[in-house]
């Protein structure tokens, strides 16, 4: 019992330090989100505060959210029945490949290969609140 205690704090301080050095990369280079975001996103997507969908829902507002809550856009079942919270670990990972991350997504999107880039995106949508 002692072990599985240990394992667990040790699980949720890399956890945690983890999702800390992620928030601590945001700050430097906001253009470079803006900019990825722009080539690889807003064909499909606005993030326009209270702005009308496009092809995609309109991500302002995004981080925070759950999949597929958006009230007037039509998601996949598969996205409503993802119940994730949109932060920056968890839009990083759909946007690796969306597909495999909600597997029956409508998001014809094929992945953004770059880390570095996910980061950005990630941390730029976080700042379109």
């Amino acid at each position: 019992m002692f072990t599985a205690h240990r394992l667990s704090l040790a699980g949720v301080l890399s956890l945690a330090l983890a999702h800390s050095a992620f928030a601590a990369e945001c700050a430097p280079d906001t253009g470079h989100g803006a900019q990825v975001f722009a080539n690889e996103c807003s064909v499909c997507h606005a993030v326009t505060k209270g702005g009308a969908t496009m092809m995609g829902p309109n991500l302002a507002g995004v981080y925070g959210r759950k999949s597929g809550s958006l009230a007037g856009f039509s998601y996949s079942q598969a996205m409503r029945d993802k119940n994730v919270e949109w932060q920056a670990e968890t839009i990083a990972q759909f946007i690796t490949q969306p597909q495999a991350f909600v597997p029956g997504t409508y998001m014809p999107y094929m992945g953004l290969a770059s880390a570095d880039d996910r980061q950005a995106v990630a941390c730029f949508l976080k700042e379109q609140q």
